[in-house]
């Protein structure tokens, strides 16, 4: 029973200690910029940073689709990129 306790002891270490991803507004333009030239970083930070309160708070990301296609005029294409790339990238 003693070596299973260890084994789990310092598994659960090790995954306790495991960097976690750097997350940046950097990584967010570049995914999106390329593919959405029509909208500025300050359009696309802001509503990256909207997505992330919106699903902060337990809201399904498919719920932000027509939230961001509204506040930014852009496809489901466009916005289904952008609520992705803001989940993955800017730490929500």
């Amino acid at each position: 029973m003693k070596p299973l306790l260890a084994v789990t002891l310092a598994l659960g270490i090790a995954v306790g200690a495991a960097p976690t991803a750097a997350a940046s507004q950097g990584h967010y333009l570049e995914q999106l910029q390329p593919r959405i030239t029509y909208l500025t970083s300050e359009q696309l930070l802001t509503e990256g940073y909207k997505v992330c309160r919106y699903v902060g708070v337990g809201r399904p990301t498919a719920d932000a689709i027509p939230m961001v296609m509204n506040d930014l005029r852009v496809t489901v294409s466009a916005a289904m990129d952008i609520i992705p790339a803001a989940v993955e990238e800017l730490d929500c």
